[in-house]
């Protein structure tokens, strides 16, 4: 959703003003998807994954080689690698919505591969689960109530960013031209 004032692409007739993924074959309307029929999977689309995982990957192991915790300590290097994926994901996504052209990789690299391979929920969990069964479940509670708002604020401020690039890059456009 934008907000007022926001220009928005022309949608072509017929196109759904929803996002669509280009590598998703979306029938025709009142078409049943052909049955049976594997998906297409494009070798570019998944280098593009498998490179941005390798960067998430790494970055995800060198915060953990940095923010070592102890088994009873605070998980400090899960939420910070989650919470920095958060605010990446809602940036990517506003940017890809609402402000760059239609491009096939950028999506796959930066939300699939570089986010996907440095956040993971089950490490939450695990985490928490690991401080319950040790005797700190007042610790485990805190964990998941800031890995939780973090998230949230993080994901915010990410879609923020988003849309004011857009407009500062208008105004500095604006101000060059008179």
């Amino acid at each position: 959703m934008t907000r007022p004032g926001t220009p928005r692409r022309p949608v072509p007739r017929g196109a759904s003003r929803w996002p669509v993924d280009p590598e998703v074959e979306v029938p025709a309307a009142g078409q049943l998807p052909a049955r049976g029929r594997l998906p297409r999977i494009r070798p570019g689309v998944v280098a593009a994954v498998a490179l941005g995982g390798l960067a998430g990957g790494a970055l995800r192991y060198a915060v953990g080689l940095a923010l070592p915790s102890s088994p009873t300590g605070f998980p400090w290097a899960v939420l910070a690698v989650n919470t920095a994926g958060a605010l990446v994901l809602a940036l990517l996504l506003v940017l890809v919505l609402e402000v760059l052209p239609p491009t096939t990789y950028l999506r796959p690299l930066v939300g699939t591969g570089f986010c996907g391979a440095l956040t993971t929920f089950s490490s939450v969990v695990t985490g928490a689960d690991q401080l319950v069964g040790r005797g700190h479940a007042a610790l485990a509670a805190g964990y998941l109530a800031a890995s939780l708002a973090a998230g949230l604020a993080a994901a915010v401020c990410g879609a923020a960013l988003g849309r004011a690039v857009p407009a500062r890059w208008r105004a500095g456009r604006e101000a060059a031209a008179r």
